[in-house]
């Protein structure tokens, strides 16, 4: 309850802030549509053009971008999708070519006569980076030679990033995921700040040099305890103080991107487009490496359950958190599996994925979970078993080897399933 008095009494202090500079809508024509900008003037010579996803809360949003008008640096705010009345989808943003971006970075100098500094954040990450190379062609069209950061006709400093999902698709359980061309082919400098509690989390380092193969200078910081700073449920103490520091982080971000020099000629790169789909809607045989990593952790009521061995049983290994909700709700589903298979050489195991183990302990006071949770405080082993998004889970069988998987939520005690399972056992049975 504190922690949630806590960002109430932010956002308040964002409402004053809000008072004093507050936003004005903004219609800006890009290729002939016209665009929606949330806009939040200021004085100074900056600004800040943030692509937005459309989700997170809108309050938290609003009083952050009003604590960098604050700073004397003028923002500009856009939900692409909403703009172009697109569906709200991962894919639709990971397919996104850039134009509008591009557009709307020239635009803002145009109409402010700003230096440009483009923030984004998850998979918005993606048409961010395509626009500003995209920019980068017109500049070097227009000037018939190559831009250099000293130039006067470079006004844009270079991209901050907010826990960025850089890869162009979900990949199927127990694959790394692939990550889209453009950020190998990005060559502006980066500064890259990534939530330590984010699914994402352990993807950071791969990302990075994937950024860092194009030649871009990249600046990291993590910030650890955080989950999401623009997502409702997230009330930890480290969330809070990230809200509130997150206008002055973008203040440093911006003068040392400006400072970093850096040629800004593009980089040649392949648009690849995402599928429509992501998450599993059924159990599905697993293709990764079947043998499951070890569970070495401490349980939500302070035992420790380890697993070197999976023989002889059926073992499901489900990977989720409190703030997720398709793992909520398949949290009933899988209490009545584990029901079915009383008797049975099964086991189910569940695996937070880095939350305090207060907010789980809480969370288990509300919900009733039937069956173990191990508690992986820092993510560490939701990366060894390649978890990318959540729920995800593993069906492991008598033989010790992972036979069936499933990215998402799904019913634990269909018909379907249920016969999946028993058939596992068949052998077990028989001796």
């Amino acid at each position: 309850m504190k922690n949630k008095l806590s960002v109430c009494l932010l956002l308040c202090l964002g409402v004053i802030a809000l008072q004093c500079y507050g936003s004005e809508s903004l219609s800006v024509d890009v290729l002939g549509e016209e665009l929606s900008i949330d806009r939040y003037p200021a004085d100074g010579e900056q600004l800040v053009l943030f692509i937005a996803t459309g989700y997170g809360q809108q309050e938290r949003i609003k009083a952050v971008a009003a604590g960098i008008a604050e700073l004397g640096i003028e923002f500009w705010g856009i939900d692409l999708a909403n703009s172009l009345f697109l569906p709200r989808a991962t894919s639709t943003f990971r397919n996104m070519d850039g134009s509008y971006v591009a557009g709307l970075i020239e635009q803002a100098h145009a109409i402010t006569g700003k230096r440009v500094t483009v923030m984004s954040r998850a998979y918005a990450s993606i048409p961010a980076l395509r626009g500003i190379h995209k920019w980068q062609q017109h500049q070097q069209a227009v000037t018939g030679k190559l831009l250099q950061a000293s130039m006067k006709g470079n006004y844009l400093n270079g991209v901050i990033l907010l826990s960025p999902e850089l890869y162009i698709e979900i990949p199927e359980l127990g694959f790394e995921p692939v990550f889209a061309p453009i950020a190998a082919a990005t060559n502006v400098p980066v500064m890259f700040f990534q939530s330590g509690n984010r699914g994402n989390r352990w993807q950071m380092a791969k990302a990075v040099a994937e950024l860092e193969k194009g030649g871009a200078q990249v600046y990291t910081k993590l910030f650890p305890g955080v989950t999401g700073v623009f997502y409702r449920a997230d009330h930890a103490p480290q969330t809070t103080a990230m809200l509130k520091n997150l206008p002055l982080e973008v203040r440093r971000a911006i003068k040392l991107l400006q400072q970093t020099p850096a040629p800004q000629a593009p980089r040649p790169f392949t648009i690849k487009t995402a599928s429509e789909g992501g998450l599993d809607t059924v159990l599905k045989h697993f293709k990764g490496d079947p043998r499951p990593p070890p569970l070495d952790l401490n349980s939500v009521d302070g035992s420790r359950i380890v697993h070197s061995s999976y023989l002889g049983k059926v073992t499901v290994v489900n990977f989720w958190a409190t703030w997720c909700p398709p793992c909520v709700e398949e949290i009933p589903s899988l209490n009545r599996l584990r029901k079915r298979m009383e008797g049975k050489a099964f086991e189910l195991i569940s695996v937070d994925y880095a939350e305090d183990p207060r907010a789980v302990q809480a969370f288990m006071q509300e919900v009733d979970v039937h069956f173990p949770v191990l508690l992986d405080t820092d993510g560490k082993v939701s990366a060894l078993w390649k978890v990318v998004v959540f729920p995800s889970t593993f069906v492991i069988g008598p033989d010790g080897n992972i036979v069936y998987g499933v990215k998402g939520g799904i019913h634990w005690d269909t018909p379907q399933v249920l016969q999946k399972i028993n058939d596992l056992l068949k052998p077990v049975q028989a001796r």
